[in-house]
């Protein structure tokens, strides 16, 4: 009998590409999402879509209940994601999940405060077999969104990222080493951390996106109090604020630049590079 896998945050970029990698190898798999309705346009009939929302229990029971193994995806930039999901993954393993792999971030072990580095503390505490991903930001988040849209129509990217580098990561090498943490044993008890093949600064990735569509599109850096400006204006709480400055500062210090071979050595095959994803998604800079 096939392990029963539950992947939370199904409808995000991150959710979506590991549930059709799952479903592409016929695994069992449920859904997860606050949006069931999103999910099921995504997915179709092809999986079964459970409601699963943090803050209320009563949408635990249906999908840990079944669950052999969890993918667990803390809410981005949610600066209470400990508080958040400790009662969850609590549950989960209370109703039989054996295997976790938890989702987290590259550095979060750096500023021990944060709340992933709590969370991934408590994983490591109740007693569960276990496996943490770390990835770096995803070069995806130039595309729908308040980037691609800035491109789009100014020609520009702005951020508060200063000059210093990034090994922006593909979501699909991500979801594939998910993919494999959740299906074998070999990964239990590891962290891993997850990178592209080489380091960017703004300006650099910017080039490649003039390389691709054709038009020119520069990087603008910008000072934290413009960034908090603009996502007050997009109605962004003060702490999902907080969570985002901090991100940047650590840009800025170069603690995004590191590469690892984690992804190659994983999949067996090179790390997805910024240019092939941006020759990809050229319609979303158009």
């Amino acid at each position: 009998m096939s392990e029963k896998i539950l992947v939370t945050g199904a409808t995000g970029k991150f959710g979506r590409e590991l549930v059709r990698g799952l479903l592409a190898n016929d695994l069992d798999v449920k859904a997860g999402t606050r949006s069931p309705d999103r999910a099921r346009e995504l997915f179709g009939d092809r999986v079964e879509v459970v409601e699963l929302d943090y803050h209320r229990a009563e949408t635990y029971d249906a999908s840990v209940q079944w669950a052999d193994r969890l993918l667990l995806t803390p809410p981005p930039f949610d600066p209470d994601a400990y508080e958040t999901l400790r009662s969850f993954l609590d549950w989960a393993v209370a109703s039989g999940t054996r295997h976790v792999v938890l989702l987290s971030a590259m550095g979060v072990d750096r500023v021990q405060e944060l709340a992933l580095w709590k969370l991934e503390r408590q994983l490591e505490e109740v007693g569960v077999d276990h496996t943490i991903l770390r990835p770096n930001l995803y070069m995806q988040n130039f595309g729908p969104g308040f980037l691609a849209e800035e491109i789009r129509n100014e020609g520009r990217v702005s951020l508060p990222a200063g000059s210093a580098a990034v090994s922006f990561v593909d979501v699909r090498d991500v979801a594939g080493v998910a993919h494999q943490a959740l299906v074998g044993e070999e990964h239990f008890g590891l962290a891993h951390t997850l990178t592209g093949p080489r380091a960017l600064t703004m300006t650099e990735a910017a080039g490649i996106l003039s390389e691709v569509t054709g038009r020119t599109i520069r990087y603008q850096p910008i000072e934290e109090e413009g960034m908090r400006t603009f996502l007050e204006d997009r109605g962004w709480t003060e702490g999902r604020i907080e969570t985002a400055l901090g991100l940047f500062g650590s840009i800025r210090e170069g603690a995004r630049a590191p590469v690892t071979d984690t992804v190659s050595s994983i999949l067996g095959r090179p790390a997805i590079p910024f240019e092939t994803y941006a020759r990809e998604n050229r319609g979303c800079w158009d």
